[in-house]
Parts: structure tokens; C-alpha cells; sequence
């Protein structure tokens, strides 16, 4: 039996913006590795801009584990603009995210979100 990734991550860059599409469950200790996997596409592709699409995101953290997960997070981004794609039931984590310091801006379709951070 293959035993698959409980996440997955793909990336691209069009125009110069970084897009990364995560899928799967991540919670935990998974949470932090995918985490870190982002922070490695991010700076790999050197990106001032990126949009992160968690819509297939499942089994998630807990909104009130972000702040911790954010502190701890690399500096790379605080250093980027960002757009998250969510659900529009997933609001909670963009309050959450707000809170815990970081500037992105949280959008419900993919094309709002490119035209947003296009025109930064």
C-alpha cells in the first residue's frame, strides 16, 4: 500500500506573484512542517507578492492556536504581500490571522484576489 502526504502543495508564479494551492489536512506537527515547506517556496521564488489558497484545506488548527503558530512563524512573511483564499465558513481564521499581527487580506474567490494584489 503507498502511503500519501496528508497535505499537498503546489506552487507557480505568474506575472510575478507567487500562488501556492495547499490541499489535505494539516494539523499539529504537520501544520508546522507544511508551514515551513511555504516559507521555503516563498523565499526559493524570492516573492514580494504571493496568494495562498486554503480552500482544500482540510482538518485544520484551531483559530485560537494561530496566534501561537504565527509567532513562531519565519519572519519571511511579514515581509511579503499577501492574499489568503478561504470559504467564506472559514471567516473565523481571517479574524484570527488579523489578530495575530499578519497584513493579509482575506478573499473568498481566487480571481479578486489576483486583481487585489496586482494592482499593490
Amino acid at each position: 500500500m503507498e502511503n500519501q502526504a496528508a497535505y499537498q502543495i503546489s506552487s507557480s508564479v505568474n506575472n510575478g506573484i507567487l500562488e501556492v494551492v495547499l490541499t489535505g489536512k494539516a494539523i499539529g506537527m504537520t501544520y508546522e512542517k507544511m508551514r515551513n515547506e511555504v516559507d521555503a517556496i516563498i523565499k526559493a521564488n524570492n516573492a514580494k507578492k504571493a496568494i495562498i489558497d486554503v480552500r482544500a484545506l482540510e482538518g485544520r488548527i484551531e483559530t485560537t492556536e494561530i496566534y501561537r503558530y504565527v509567532r513562531n512563524h519565519s519572519s519571511i512573511i511579514y515581509e511579503i504581500q499577501a492574499a489568503i483564499v478561504d470559504l467564506p465558513e472559514n471567516a473565523d481564521y481571517a479574524t484570527a490571522v488579523k489578530n495575530a499581527g499578519l497584513q493579509f487580506t482575506w478573499f473568498t474567490d481566487i480571481d479578486t484576489a489576483r486583481n487585489w494584489i496586482k494592482n499593490k
